[in-house]
C-alpha cells in the first residue's frame, strides 16, 4: 500500500488590524517536485490542491478561518465537488471566465449553496459583470492602477455591497496606500510569504480502482453496495471518511460514526466525482500484506462485537481499520484522528479507550502483535479471539483479491 506524502502552499490573507482572516491555497509553483510528492507542481488544479487539503486535515492548514482558492472550470461548472465546508471556503474566479455562461450558472449554484464567490485578479468591474450580482469579495491587482483609478474601483466594489482585497502588497507604502482607500482585506509577501505544509495519506490501490470505476461510471449505487467496496479498501476508506467529514452545516467539521455514514454525508454523486478524480490523479501500488493485515483487524472487530455490542459492529469494523493508519503512515495516532472528524464513540474506540469497542479494539490489537495473554478487556477467552482471527483473514484475503467489476461485491 503506497503512502503518499503530500504538500500544499498556502499564504494568509489579513484584515486592517493585520489578523489573519484565512488562507489561500496556492495552485502551481515553479521548481521540480520531489519524487512521491503530491502538489505545488505546475500541473496542479483546483481538485487537487483541495484533495491534499483534506488529506493534511484542513482544521491544520487553516484551522477556524477562511479558505480562500483558485477556481478552475471543472469546479466551477459542477464537474468537480469542493470537498470544503461552504461557510468558510471562497472560491476565486479567474477574469477570463466570467463570460462562460456555465461558469456563471454554476457561481451562482454555488453561492447558493453557501459559497462566497470573489473575482481575482480585477482591474475594472466591467469585464466582470455577469457575476456582479454573485460575487462577495473582489481581489484587486491595486499595482496597474493609478490612485484616482484604484479609489474610483474600490467605490464601486463597496457600493455593489462587495469586500475589496489589495493583491500582491509587496512594500509599506502600497499597504497605507490601500489600507487609507478603504480596502477590507491585504495579502501579499510583504505581510507574509506563502508557507509550505506538509502532510500524508494512503493512495488507493489499482485494484481499488477497478472495483469503484466500474460501480460508479456505470450505475448509480445503493450506500451498502458502496460500503463492501470501501470495506475492501483501507485507503479509499481513509481518504473517504476525511473528506466525509469536512463541511458541516453547523461548524467546520462534522464527526462520522461509520463507513456507511461517511458515504451517506457525502452522497453518491459528490462520491463519483471524488473517484472520478482519484482515478485520474493518482498512481498506487496494489493491495498488500499491509491491506491484508488492516482489512483483518477490521474484521476482527466487527465480528467481536457482533457477539457483545451488535449496535456498534459498524463502529467497530471503522475503528479497527481505523487504528492501523499510525502504522500505515507511520506517524503518530494523534495525527491520524486529527485528520479525520470522528464522533467520540468512534474516537474513543480507535484510541482504544476504556468503551465496549475500544476494548474490543485493544484486545484485537493485542492479538495481532502476540501481545494477548491471560484475560482480555472485552472479557473474550483465546480460543474466541483466535477462532475469529482465522475468520477475519479468511475474509480479508477473499476481500482485497477479488475482483468483480460488473458484481460490486467485494466480500461480506
Amino acid at each position: 500500500m503506497a503512502v503518499i506524502d503530500v504538500v500544499v502552499e498556502r499564504q494568509p490573507v489579513f484584515d486592517t488590524e493585520l489578523e489573519v482572516v484565512g488562507y489561500e491555497l496556492l495552485i502551481g509553483r515553479a521548481g521540480p517536485r520531489s519524487s512521491g510528492e503530491v502538489g505545488l507542481a505546475g500541473d496542479t488544479t483546483t481538485a487537487s490542491v483541495l484533495f491534499d487539503a483534506v488529506s493534511i486535515g484542513v482544521s491544520r492548514l487553516v484551522g477556524d478561518r477562511l479558505v480562500f482558492c483558485d477556481a478552475d472550470r471543472h469546479v466551477l461548472a459542477g464537474q468537480v465537488p469542493v470537498v470544503l465546508p461552504p461557510e468558510l471556503t471562497v472560491l476565486e474566479v479567474a477574469p477570463w471566465l466570467t463570460g462562460d455562461e456555465e461558469v456563471v450558472a454554476g457561481c451562482r449554484r454555488l453561492a447558493d449553496a453557501g459559497f462566497t464567490i470573489a473575482l481575482d485578479g480585477v482591474q475594472d468591474l466591467a469585464s466582470c459583470e455577469p457575476l456582479l450580482g454573485i460575487a462577495g469579495i473582489v481581489k484587486v491587482a491595486h499595482a496597474s492602477l493609478d490612485p484616482a483609478r484604484l479609489t474610483g474601483l474600490l467605490g464601486e466594489i463597496k457600493q455593489l455591497g462587495m469586500l475589496g482585497l489589495a493583491l500582491d502588497v509587496a512594500s509599506s507604502a502600497q499597504f497605507e496606500v490601500c489600507r487609507e482607500i478603504g480596502f477590507d482585506y491585504f495579502q501579499g509577501d510583504l505581510l507574509s510569504a506563502p508557507q509550505v505544509v506538509p502532510g500524508r495519506t494512503l493512495d488507493a490501490s489499482n485494484l481499488g480502482r477497478l472495483r469503484q470505476a466500474a460501480l460508479l461510471v456505470s450505475r448509480q449505487c445503493s450506500a451498502a453496495e458502496l460500503e463492501q467496496v470501501v470495506r475492501s479498501e483501507p485507503a479509499m476508506a481513509y481518504q473517504l471518511m476525511q473528506i466525509a467529514g469536512v463541511g458541516a452545516d453547523n461548524g467546520f467539521r462534522r464527526p462520522v460514526r461509520s463507513i456507511r455514514e461517511a458515504l451517506v454525508l457525502l452522497g453518491w454523486r459528490h462520491l463519483q466525482s471524488w473517484i472520478t478524480f482519484l482515478l485520474e490523479t493518482r498512481h498506487g501500488s496494489t493491495t498488500d500484506g499491509e491491506a491484508i493485515t488492516t482489512l483483518t483487524r477490521a474484521r476482527m472487530c466487527e465480528l467481536l462485537a457482533q457477539r457483545s455490542c451488535p449496535e456498534q459492529a459498524d463502529v467497530a469494523f471503522a475503528a479497527g481499520m481505523l487504528s492501523a493508519f499510525d502504522l500505515l503512515l507511520d506517524m503518530p495516532l494523534d495525527d491520524v484522528l486529527a485528520a479525520l472528524s470522528l464522533d467520540e464513540v468512534l474516537r474513543d474506540a480507535v484510541a482504544r479507550r476504556d468503551t465496549p469497542v475500544g476494548r474490543i479494539v485493544a484486545d484485537v490489537v493485542d492479538c495481532q502483535l502476540g501481545r494477548s495473554a491471560g484475560a482480555t478487556r472485552a472479557g473474550f477467552s483465546e480460543a474466541t479471539l483466535s477462532a475469529t482471527a482465522i475468520s477475519a483473514l479468511r475474509w480479508a484475503i477473499e476481500a482485497s483479491s477479488r475482483v468483480e467489476p460488473g458484481d460490486g461485491r467485494a466480500g461480506s
